[in-house]
């Protein structure tokens, strides 16, 4: 058999480097060309309220201890502490994945004016910061000292 020419052997060598271009390339290709876009998920994004509106709490009750606006200046200041309390949403797989990796959660239930059931927040304790469900049943990550949060 006879060897092939020069000419023959770059001709090889560019078809080769084309088809190897072109398998690097086809993952990009078939998603863009042949998948149906993803939907675009919305997310509430930023800083997100613990509470909604402006009814004020009247009373709060944690595992160990109540505490009521109407009973002392230090327990309203508390109260209040927690009535302002924002954090930053979370997506469900950070979620997922602190949820696994956190203690057992707490529960703290919150009166507020002009509602006859209490709202339940669930809190999970990390090291650097508290999780937190809202109102809107978004988990949020609040920054906050263990005093300023509970006794």
């Amino acid at each position: 058999m006879r060897k092939p020419s020069r000419r023959k052997y770059n001709n090889m060598l560019m078809l080769a480097v084309l088809v190897f271009i072109g398998v690097l390339q086809a993952p990009q290709l078939i998603k863009t060309y042949l998948l149906e876009p993803e939907q675009p998920v919305e997310m509430a994004t930023g800083v997100q309220a613990l509470f909604k509106g402006a009814n004020a709490i009247q009373k709060m009750h944690f595992a160990d201890y109540d505490v009521a606006s109407d009973t002392s200046v230090q327990d309203t200041q508390f109260i209040e502490g927690w009535f302002v309390l924002q954090g930053t949403v979370l997506n469900e797989e950070s979620v997922k994945v602190l949820k696994t990796k956190l203690p057992a959660p707490s529960t703290v239930e919150v009166w507020l004016e002009d509602q006859e059931e209490p709202q339940r927040i669930t809190i999970y304790q990390a090291p650097n910061f508290w999780m937190m469900q809202n109102w809107q049943d978004e988990w949020i990550a609040v920054s906050a000292e263990a005093g300023y949060l509970f006794r």
